[in-house]
């Protein structure tokens, strides 16, 4: 069969058309434009289409992922093992040490040089919360510096005491005796030999009392919580002196929000009765009363105390009359401010305080064992030879803090005006074996700081000094007051049972007050004359002393105590030098 001329061409164009639209589709995917030059050939038809581009994106490929199971069987082998043995020395192994036992109580005795017996004893029930009784005893004599004396120094004393929860209020009930023998040994003129007046070479003191105390224990610090305090001591001597104490203290406090307030009430009344064996004892009564009112706020590390304190001195008797500026009424501000930085690591502080001091006959005789009460007789009566000394002024800035759990320190400065201070004399009606007081208006500047050091259960160090610098207007002298003192306190422990610990003291130069003139001649000590009286230098000195002490188990221990080791002379009042080295050998045992 033949095909027409037209048929032909219009195959022809068709296939043309096919072509031209395939390279056009080639030529958009190669330049991707519409604008080109085509030729043809022959009979054509021309459409005109627009063009297609085909859209080709990457299609994500479905994985086989996710967790796969496995099945395994163990064959089971059998090995033949040889153990070796080595051994191993005995090793100590490092634990918490058990809590100490607690003991009813213990006795420690012991005897050393110049003929000192030493005695305590301490007993006390298994420390019940619901209540606790306990009793303690010591007795301690030694003989005195010069042989010349017979008489020895003893101090005897006893103490009975019982402790016991009612609802939420402590009860604490106590009662002492006391019996002390003092020997005026003294000599102001030359200390190396007997005083010349040893007719009443020896005063004993005795001494009973009890106190009584309730405190509050409330968990809730909302709550209203107080402490009240009784103490009742009687001090009689042998020469016929009798003295009554009555004094205790009143405490409240409540916590309002983060403030809290509290109320403090001191009193102290003394009734002295000379010559009381006779049928009209003179009596001599002398008081003081104080009430401090405080507010305590915390604001963060913050704590700040505001308050003041509001003293009476009822000792009318014995103040100054030719003092125009006494008085028996005194305020006195207080503020106690400190923050703590870096949890505790340093603590600055302030402080402002003030108070009465009231010098009766026992706490004299705590400062002086030597000296000796005797009042003044006048027109208008019987006159105590004592006065009470107004703090005034005390300010202190200083810096504490813990450094480390083992280190701690505190450093601060001081300055104190005293009206009335107390100083001691030799009396000259007495030989200047016994000693008076008299008084003086001194401030005193000090620069003080102590460091404590702990280094594991073996080792602990703590050091403390001092420095001084006096002012008065008055008098240029400030007796038996030593411009720097200083201590040191060691211990160490040596194969847990071996303890070794001492003490050691320093002490400058100071000057004493006396009414008889040392011996210039036959004495190395130094004086000069001050108005009716006289300057005696007293130099400084070191005291040092050592303990040993060996634990042979818990209960029982063996110890040794060796005391100024240097065997100084020194004086710390004048005529009196104090015992050489002294060693005491003894044991305690706890049960």
């Amino acid at each position: 069969m033949k095909m027409s001329k037209t048929k032909k061409l219009s195959t022809l164009g068709v296939c043309l058309a096919f072509l031209y639209s395939t390279s056009t589709y080639q030529a958009q995917e190669i330049n991707d434009s519409l604008s080109m030059d085509v030729t043809f050939v022959g009979e054509r038809e021309m459409v005109v289409k627009d063009a297609i581009k085909l859209q080709s994106w990457p299609e994500p490929r479905k994985l086989d992922g996710g967790n796969r199971d496995f099945s395994y069987k163990l064959l089971s082998k059998r090995l033949n093992v040889t153990p070796e043995w080595t051994y191993i020395e005995p090793i100590q192994l490092k634990v918490d040490a058990p809590l100490a036992r607690l003991y009813r109580g213990y006795i420690r005795a012991g005897f050393g040089m110049y003929n000192t017996p030493l005695l305590e004893l301490s007993l006390t029930d298994l420390r019940s919360r619901e209540g606790t009784w306990g009793v303690q005893a010591n007795h301690f004599a030694t003989d005195m510096p010069n042989n010349s004396i017979n008489n020895r120094y003893r101090d005897t004393r006893a103490r009975l005491w019982t402790s016991r929860f009612i609802g939420k209020e402590k009860v604490n009930v106590s009662t002492h005796f006391n019996n002390n023998s003092i020997a005026y040994y003294g000599n102001p003129i030359n200390s190396e030999v007997v005083s010349f007046d040893n007719e009443n070479a020896t005063e004993n003191y005795m001494s009973f009392g009890s106190s009584l105390e309730f405190k509050s224990h409330h968990r809730d610090s909302t709550n209203v919580n107080h402490q009240v305090s009784l103490d009742w001591i009687l001090l009689r001597s042998a020469s016929g002196l009798v003295d009554n104490n009555f004094g205790g203290s009143f405490e409240v406090g409540k916590f309002i929000g983060t403030e809290k307030f509290s109320f403090i009430t001191y009193y102290n009344f003394d009734k002295i009765s000379i010559d009381s064996d006779s049928d009209s004892p003179n009596i001599i009564n002398e008081g003081v009363v104080g009430m401090e009112p405080t507010i305590t706020t915390y604001k963060g590390n913050l704590t700040i105390k505001a308050g003041a304190g509001l003293w009476v001195d009822a000792d009318n008797e014995s103040r100054d009359p030719d003092n125009l500026a006494s008085q028996n009424f005194y305020i006195f501000p207080k503020i106690d401010a400190s923050i703590s930085l870096m949890k505790d690591l340093f603590i600055p502080y302030l402080r402002l305080d003030g108070s009465l001091q009231q010098n009766r006959l026992q706490t004299v005789l705590n400062d002086n064992r030597f000296y000796e009460y005797k009042p003044t007789f006048s027109e208008d009566g019987l006159k105590s030879p004592l006065r009470t000394t107004a703090r005034k002024n005390d300010i202190s800035l200083g810096m504490r803090g813990t450094i480390t759990d083992a280190l701690s320190f505190n450093f601060y400065g001081r300055t104190v005006k005293y009206d009335d201070y107390m100083f001691f004399m030799n009396s000259s009606s007495s030989g200047g074996v016994k000693f008076k007081t008299f008084f003086e208006d001194i401030r005193i500047n000090s620069a003080s700081g102590n460091v404590n050091l702990k280094i594991g259960e073996n080792f602990e160090l703590a050091i403390d000094a001092e420095l001084y610098k006096f002012q008065s207007d008055s008098t240029n002298i400030f007796w038996n007051l030593p411009s720097y003192r200083s201590s040191i306190d060691l211990s160490y422990t040596l194969i847990e049972k071996f303890t070794i610990s001492s003490t050691t003291n320093l002490v400058g130069a100071r000057t004493g007050l006396s009414a008889i003139a040392p011996d210039s001649v036959n004495t190395s000590v130094t004086y000069l004359e001050h108005e009716d009286n006289y300057a005696v230098d007293l130099p400084a000195y070191i005291d040092m002393n050592l303990s040993l002490e060996y634990r042979y188990n818990r209960r029982t221990a063996i110890w040794l105590c060796i005391n100024n080791i240097t065997n100084s002379d020194y004086r710390n009042w004048t005529g009196y030098r104090v015992q050489g080295i002294q060693a005491l050998f003894g044991a305690s045992y706890s049960f």
